[in-house]
């Protein structure tokens, strides 16, 4: 048998790891304010920063202005008179921020946006051309086209949406505008040459509206005109708007412009509305950083606003497919009801091209469905299952054949991909720290970002938070050691040294530093379950084994004959004083006792680790229900849980314990546990004859099931509970336990995936000891420019 925990990794050496040169967020004598508990020693250039991304709640998030659609406004004539600018204000923009280079863009030198930067600055000249304005800004901008006109077709460059068709169609309208096009004549007749590929969007309405600019008048667009939003717009896009004025006066798409401009000043954005996706973006980077508990009010009436969205079906939500599916997935995970057969539409990599309307597909996009896709809590959830599977197959592809030139998101379709079934919550908020750009940009039509949502404040509220954080669980640590040594556990030499992962497991994903007593308890009952077991699967003597049980059956404090060994007194002993100090923190909490819960949970474990001892030495087959009735006391999970969730600082309810859904989720999450141990260690308990759940499903099969059918048949018991489990958790109606102790059967699942997610569960895996000094004991270096 094997519990909770990887058998192999132990980390005595990392008693002797050497901390680098860093400036520390707490421990240098930072002043105390008064702020909540976990905020008190925080410095107070970090409280600064936490008073700046407050207020970020508070103000308009604006996206960066768009010279590309800039651009196609300002080229918009005058509805009364026609050989004047509708809106010179975005001329005047024009002239104004062009780069020293000539070119136009976000990013001035960026390496892998001059591909955008040709977009942008063609369309920039064509609407000083056509306006007789600028003339030298119109040759510099000439100029850059001719020395980079390279981009055009580099395959190493970011490719802006649609750019096969907008580009060759500006360099088309500048020539007729009487521009000399300083590129190659052989480029330009290959570059203007699109015309199949426009005949191609004939009945694809949603694909011709993202691009219509770049069919010019051979757009359908009175086809193009079903695809306008109740706000005048077309796609919310300024540029397609402002090119369908262009042919056809629309007094509702003026007055989007107009109202997009009164906003902007003097120039447009790529998209407009924003505002909700950049609110839901602003959520899930709190979060991601691991700093959303200081911000619980703010996030929460962002999703109210969002839940009223998606309620109302609102075009805002609904036709942004990634605004849909971060919404979605924020949502779901916080509890609100929402359905996944809103996302029903993109159930397969076709329809999420029709659906999305480029012609190229959106990585961004794509990674978001996928996200939203892992949260499958429904037996059947058919959508979420094809998105599920598209996306991983198409994310997977880009990675294997280096098709994502963003190094950053490189990385984050490979964590996402790693870590579907959810990651222990400090692991990412690290590498989440590590990949916070605050200059982080998109790419649709153009290149933008929001210059007041990716902020210095964010940042480096995040990075001392989490040093914070750290200090703190290395104070615990220590103190695990002493109680560790202080009951003499370090003295059985037969058994794994398991201390600092059994406290690194809970830690990485139970972080907050006020929930100490519930880490402490978490953590020595792994620690301690793990000695037993070591003793039943190493095959110490039965009369040890059976006077454990009979110790704890009696639950007396015995004098020393009541031992059969040494070993037995320094286990029991160690058992009894922990039970005990862990109920009297719980009747400090709860002001009630479980210690008889407490016991009997132990003693459950016993009795199944028994069961399996016997099983194994009389040569007998249980079944599967017996099997599994044993094997899912002798995971772990309970006697870990139990404790944990009466030290989580919230009253609960005395008949939790005997509740059906306390059952219910103990179940799950102890199934999950128990099998993605068996699915990992079936080869060595097969050879061994011990029991295994593989071993029951073929003997059950009588022949008829092939190894892999039962692996195959695992993996759907693995998933089902999954499933339940993650929708008992998120489940607000009908439940009496707290969400943050549901939470802990959740941490308790993810600690599975990831312990099991290491193949070779017999040795020390290298990654994992590189998380744990990740977490507990390298700090993240501030930046120059920070501290």
């Amino acid at each position: 048998m094997v519990m909770l925990l990887s058998p192999g990794v132990t980390f005595t050496s990392l008693r002797e790891h050497k901390i680098r040169n860093f400036r520390h967020a707490s421990g240098n004598g930072f002043p105390k304010r008064s702020m909540p508990r976990c905020c008190l020693d925080v410095s107070l250039k970090a409280e600064g920063s936490m008073a700046g991304v407050k207020e970020m709640f508070g103000r308009k998030i604006n996206l960066s202005v768009s010279a590309y659609d800039t651009a196609w406004v300002a080229m918009v004539p005058s509805r009364d008179t026609p050989n004047v600018p509708c809106f010179p204000e975005c001329l005047d923009w024009i002239v104004e921020n062009q780069h020293q280079d000539g070119s136009w863009g976000l990013l001035p030198g960026h390496p892998l946006l001059v591909k955008d930067k040709l977009s942008c600055t063609i369309a920039c000249v064509i609407a000083l051309r056509k306006w007789r304005v600028g003339k030298q800004s119109v040759q510099r901008g000439l100029n850059f086209i001719g020395s980079h006109g390279w981009a055009a077709t580099d395959t190493d460059q970011l490719c802006p949406i649609g750019f096969g068709i907008l580009f060759p169609a500006m360099i088309k309208e500048a020539i007729e505008l009487g521009l000399d096009v300083p590129l190659d004549p052989v480029l330009v007749d290959d570059i203007i040459n699109q015309t199949s590929v426009i005949e191609s969007f004939i009945g694809k309405e949603a694909i011709l509206a993202t691009v219509a600019e770049g069919v010019g008048e051979s757009c359908f667009w009175e086809a193009v005109k079903n695809q306008k939003r109740s706000n005048g717009s077309l796609v919310n896009s300024p540029s397609t708007t402002a090119a369908a004025l262009l042919y056809h006066h629309d007094e509702q798409s003026y007055e989007y412009l107009c109202s997009v401009l009164k906003e902007y000043s003097s120039g447009v954005p790529v998209a407009h509305p924003t505002e909700l996706y950049a609110r839901l973006c602003m959520v899930d980077a709190l979060q991601r950083l691991g700093v959303q508990r200081y911000f619980r009010h703010e996030m929460e009436s962002v999703l109210k606003d969002a839940d009223r969205h998606w309620q109302l079906k609102s075009e805002e939500i609904f036709l942004d497919i990634t605004c849909c599916a971060l919404g979605f997935r924020l949502l779901r995970t916080h509890g609100y009801e929402v359905s996944s057969d809103e996302l029903a539409r993109l159930v397969d990599q076709h329809k999420f091209s029709q659906a999305s309307g480029v012609q190229f597909m959106s990585l961004g996009s794509i990674l978001e469905l996928h996200r939203a896709s892992c949260l499958m809590m429904h037996e059947s959830e058919v959508a979420l299952e094809q998105i599920h599977t598209w996306t991983t197959s198409y994310l997977t592809q880009q990675l294997s054949n280096e098709g994502i030139l963003d190094e950053t998101l490189s990385k984050e379709v490979e964590y996402a991909l790693k870590n579907e079934n959810g990651t222990l919550d400090r692991i990412q908020s690290r590498q989440s720290i590590h990949l916070y750009r605050e200059d982080k940009f998109d790419i649709l039509k153009t290149s933008y970002r929001y210059p007041n949502l990716y902020s210095k404040d964010l940042l480096t509220f995040s990075l001392y938070d989490f040093n914070y954080c750290q200090a703190h669980h290395k104070a615990e640590l220590r103190q695990l050691e002493r109680w560790y040594k202080g009951n003499r556990l370090d003295q059985l030499k037969d058994t794994r040294q398991v201390l600092h992962t059994a406290y690194f497991l809970i830690t990485a994903d139970v972080f907050n530093p006020e929930l100490t007593e519930a880490r402490a308890a978490y953590a020595e009952n792994i620690i301690l379950g793990t000695i037993v077991d070591d003793l039943f699967d190493n095959f110490a003597p039965r009369e040890e084994l059976l006077n454990i049980i009979d110790l704890v059956k009696k639950w007396d404090e015995p004098s020393a004959g009541d031992y059969y060994s040494n070993r037995v007194e320094i286990f029991y002993s160690a058992l009894y004083k922990t039970l005990n100090e862990i109920g009297a923190k719980v009747v400090m909490q709860q002001g009630r006792c479980i210690k008889n819960h407490l016991v009997s949970a132990w003693l459950k474990m016993l009795e199944g680790m028994m069961s399996e001892l016997d099983w194994w030495e009389d040569g007998v087959t249980p079944t599967i229900d017996e099997y599994l009735a044993a094997a899912c006391e002798t995971i772990n999970a309970r006697v870990c849980i139990l404790p944990t969730i009466f030290l989580l600082g919230i009253k609960l309810p005395d008949d939790i314990i005997d509740g059906k859904e306390y059952s219910s989720l103990l179940q799950h999450v102890t199934i999950v546990a128990r099998l993605l141990n068996d699915l990992q260690t079936y080869k060595k308990e097969l050879i061994e004859s011990k029991p295994n759940c593989i071993q029951q499903l073929l003997v059950k099969g009588n022949g008829v099931i092939s190894e892999e059918e039962a692996i195959t048949k695992m993996k759907e018991m693995i998933e089902t509970s999954r499933r339940k489990l993650l929708q008992m958790v998120l489940q607000t109606k009908g439940s009496s336990i707290p969400r943050v102790c549901k939470d802990v059967f959740w941490t308790t699942s993810k600690i599975a995936h990831f312990l099991y997610s290491f193949r070779d569960e017999f040795s020390s895996p290298k990654e994992m000891i590189n998380h744990i000094n990740q977490v507990i004991y390298e700090p993240l270096i501030l930046p120059r420019n920070i501290g």
